[in-house]
């Protein structure tokens, strides 16, 4: 006991050593270069809290989050509805390894390009984008997960002729679950990114939609702030 909360002290120390080392690095980084091109620290705390004060940052990171959320709950439920069924039949999952591969080989930015020439400018295109790259993510923890379980318990189930519905409910989902919880973990992280570019792209607000304006105005501490802002919604 006392060994593991010693190591779990070090851990803490540690990870707060590197987040020291980061912020001190980026102070002079901001010393040396031109503060037109990397704000301090302090500088783009100071913007932050007028970004918080004004409401800005509250607007807009509800609008991100709202489209976010909308794109993880259909890539979760597509990857999730399709890596079962291709988990179970080896044809489908022949027939969606194609397609598996040029999902998770495009990058996000030809991805956004596509979905703002179909959708145009606003909620869908950037919806799109994320839930694009989400599910194939989705999919293959999925499938890993499914193919990875006991196959004794799931001959038992067709032996005792244990119905679909209970099988899919006390088997399957119990035994994917941490398959499918890492990737959602893995997916979060690459649907904040995503967001985040689909706004700077083809959106007219939210987060990404601010950090693009800031940059055309070359206004560094207020470009920062909202990197800030990005990268406390990943955390």
């Amino acid at each position: 006991m006392t060994g593991s909360t010693t190591s779990r002290k070090t851990r803490v120390l540690f990870g707060l050593a590197g987040s020291a080392t980061l912020i001190i690095g980026w102070q002079i980084l901001s010393m040396v270069v031109n503060r037109a091109i990397v704000a301090s620290p302090w500088e783009s705390l100071m913007e932050l809290g007028r970004l918080v004060s004004s409401g800005a940052m509250l607007r807009e990171l509800l609008i991100t989050l709202r489209r976010l959320v909308i794109a993880l709950a259909v890539g979760t439920t597509a990857g999730l509805t399709l890596g079962m069924v291709a988990g179970l039949r080896p044809r489908i999952r022949s027939f969606l390894e194609p397609i598996r591969w040029v999902a998770m080989t495009l990058p996000a930015v030809v991805i956004a390009v596509l979905a703002m020439l179909w959708f145009g400018l606003g909620d869908k295109a950037v919806v799109f984008l994320v839930a694009a790259i989400v599910t194939p993510v989705i999919y293959v923890n999925t499938v890993e997960g499914v193919l990875s379980m006991d196959a004794r318990i799931l001959e038992m189930g067709r032996v005792y002729r244990v119905p679909r519905r209970l099988l899919l409910t006390e088997v399957y989902l119990p035994g994917i679950g941490s398959p499918v919880v890492a990737g959602l973990t893995l997916a979060t992280g690459i649907g904040v990114r995503g967001v985040v570019l689909g706004e700077v792209l083809g959106a007219q607000d939210g987060i990404g939609h601010a950090f693009a304006r800031a940059m055309s105005y070359l206004d560094t501490p207020r470009i920062f702030a909202w990197v800030l802002v990005a990268l406390g919604l990943m955390a």
